[in-house]
């Protein structure tokens, strides 16, 4: 067994006898020098890579002019220093191209293996110690990490073949766990395809193949079982609308917790996203948007053409097991009448067909879209007799309680391997792993 020695960094802990510890300017050069290209291949760097970006299609942040950005070569070590929270960002280039000048451009000095500094590099960021030495208005707002401190940052020193081998042994590991994970994910896409037609054949089909079928006289309806009706939604639930909360009766901690557009998700109701509160007496004053369970949560605004919103949640009594939830503008609530079971209309509810038809009322601006309760009141759905509508509540609940299951077992393994894959790569590029 190798010996080992204090690095006297608190995160690397013991290192091998024969390394020692240098500075990044040691070992890269920065390039910040400007393009100055008339037609540039414009790069990004992504937690996939480094990519070129096709920019006539106008995604993303389109800059006016691309010539003050930085020339890219194959073999540059690229870190973003605005990522400190998110995750392991920093990639090799294996393109050519130039790519914007807020991004750290390291170009590796003799003797140095860019691949192994990869490594060490995303290590920083899934241990955090890139983040230490952020600056910024807060975690959340452009944290970052400033070119000085990253070119004075300590890094591990060990000869070049070294740095090759782990780099090489690395590579061959990672790729093995990569490709098992892949495998693995496509499962879990496949489980969640599985589980939506599930979902889409039962609630406009019914329980039964066998049933007689009838045309309902809707295009997005189609064919539906012989017993069935079709019902404008208005009819069979009652609308109540959030309030207008104004930020300044916020209060940092209470039983009252207001709902807002981030906090429902389609079958998730995401009471820590970014939650706010209102006192006993605020809460009183709007008593009719307190929610009870049993109620159709849905949110009205997100981003025009793209879908992101009329999402829908069944509040259950977990739900308000240990909060008050009161009613904010843009989300919300559909309410019962008698003989309807809003689980099956929950699930009816996320049918695309459904959601075509909703979306076609689509108002805001270019970047904001919203829905007007009078388009979702006036939208046709399926009306099943209210037994069969229970039933396949029930059928649906037990079913995808199956599905979820499996994919909560796969994904369990992926975390897993993610874990080892990191722990590994530590493990390695600190040379307590010998390779």
């Amino acid at each position: 067994m190798r010996k080992m020695k204090d690095s006297s960094i608190a995160w690397i802990g013991a290192i091998p006898n024969e390394w020692s510890i240098q500075r990044v300017k040691h070992a890269f050069t920065r390039k910040n020098e400007k393009a100055m290209q008339e037609d540039p291949v414009i790069l990004s760097l992504a937690r996939s890579g480094v990519k070129i970006r096709d920019i006539s299609t106008n995604e993303g942040q389109v800059a006016e002019s691309y010539f003050n950005y930085n020339p890219v070569d194959v073999d540059d070590l690229l870190l973003n220093p605005m990522d400190l929270y998110s995750g392991a960002n920093c990639s090799i280039s294996k393109v050519t191209g130039v790519i914007s000048p807020a991004y750290i451009n390291l170009k590796s000095k003799e003797g140095i293996n860019p691949a192994f500094y990869d490594y060490y590099f995303k290590v920083q960021y899934w241990m955090m110690a890139f983040f230490a030495h952020g600056k910024g208005v807060s975690f959340e707002n452009r944290w970052t990490l400033n070119a000085e401190t990253i070119m004075n940052y300590p890094i591990v020193s060990l000869p070049y073949n070294e740095q090759c081998r782990i780099a090489d042994f690395l590579d061959a590991k990672c790729a093995k766990i990569d490709s098992i994970v892949e495998k693995q994910q496509q499962v879990i896409e496949k489980l969640i395809a599985y589980k939506q037609s599930v979902i889409t054949e039962t609630v406009t089909k019914g329980l039964n193949p066998d049933v007689p079928m009838k045309d309902s006289g809707v295009e997005w309806i189609g064919l539906m079982p012989a017993s069935w009706k079709v019902a404008k939604l208005g009819s069979l639930f009652s609308f109540i609308g959030g309030y207008a909360y104004n930020s300044d009766v916020y209060v940092s901690e209470s039983n009252n917790q207001v709902l807002r557009i981030g906090n429902v998700k389609n079958g998730q109701l995401l009471l820590d996203a970014n939650p706010v509160y209102i006192n006993d007496e605020t809460a009183k004053q709007t008593e009719k948007f307190k929610m009870s369970p049993g109620c159709i949560l849905f949110t009205m605004t997100g981003t025009k053409g793209k879908r992101d919103y009329f999402f829908t949640h069944l509040l259950d009594e977990k739900d308000c097991a240990e909060l008050n939830l009161y009613l904010n503008q843009r989300v919300g609530c559909l309410l019962p009448t008698d003989g309807i079971c809003t689980g099956y209309y929950n699930y009816l509810l996320k049918d695309n067909h459904i959601l075509d038809s909703i979306f076609l009322y689509e108002t805001g601006t270019a970047n904001q879209g919203n829905l007007g309760i009078e388009s979702i009141r006036r939208t046709k759905l399926q009306l099943p007799p209210y037994k069969e509508q229970c039933a396949i509540y029930e059928y649906l609940n037990k079913k995808c309680r199956t599905i979820e299951s499996a994919v909560a077992k796969k994904q369990n393994i992926l975390d897993k391997l993610t874990e080892y894959k990191k722990a590994l790569i530590y493990e390695a590029v600190t040379g307590k792993l010998e390779v």
